[in-house]
């Protein structure tokens, strides 16, 4: 399930930065997961499931989409390291990263960062 973003998507993420939230549910979606998301939502995982697909995604599809969308945002930032940005979107370290952003965007991320700061 390769996404690869091309570089309208990846500039039309770094135009809408948002940061972190632990109240933006997505961004627990990143952090924790579907089932945690489910919980802090008081609905069942089913009915969490039910309500992305009334929505015409998925769980796992938002989550992608968001988890894009963050590393696009974090890997602008000079001081902050591919580690710490594989940390932030629940990766356990660098290579597992590194193996996300291949899939979705069709370089590694020292790669995206360098295309990013060029803009």
């Amino acid at each position: 399930n390769r996404h690869v973003y091309g570089r309208a998507e990846m500039h039309r993420f770094a135009a809408s930065p948002r940061p972190e939230s632990l109240d933006d549910p997505l961004d627990v979606l990143v952090r924790e997961g579907g089932k945690a998301l489910a919980r802090r939502e008081g609905v069942s995982f089913r009915t969490l499931r039910r309500r992305f697909k009334n929505r015409g995604t998925t769980i796992s599809q938002a989550r992608l989409t968001r988890q894009a969308s963050m590393a696009v945002n974090l890997l602008q930032l000079k001081d902050v390291t591919l580690k710490d940005v594989a940390l932030r979107l629940g990766y356990s370290g660098a290579p597992a990263f590194t193996k996300f952003v291949r899939r979705e965007f069709g370089v590694t991320p020292g790669i995206l960062r360098r295309q990013l700061q060029e803009h």
